[in-house]
């Protein structure tokens, strides 16, 4: 059953990809922002934010 769930999840996002990339990578952008504000939210540096997630300091501030 983990297989089928796994291949399901594999099929989908490659259909998102190949058919609808601004979907995909506003969804992509979307995770990468919520993990930046849990690091934020944890103490990580705003200039090591800025740096691995590609934001600005507004960006990551307001988040």
């Amino acid at each position: 059953m983990m297989k089928n769930a796994r291949w399901d999840n594999e099929v989908v996002l490659d259909y998102i990809e190949q058919h609808d990339s601004d979907a995909f990578k506003k969804h992509d952008e979307k995770i990468q922002k919520a993990i930046a504000k849990q690091l934020r939210d944890d103490g990580v540096a705003i200039e090591i934010l800025e740096k691995r997630f590609n934001l600005t300091k507004e960006e990551i501030e307001t988040l």
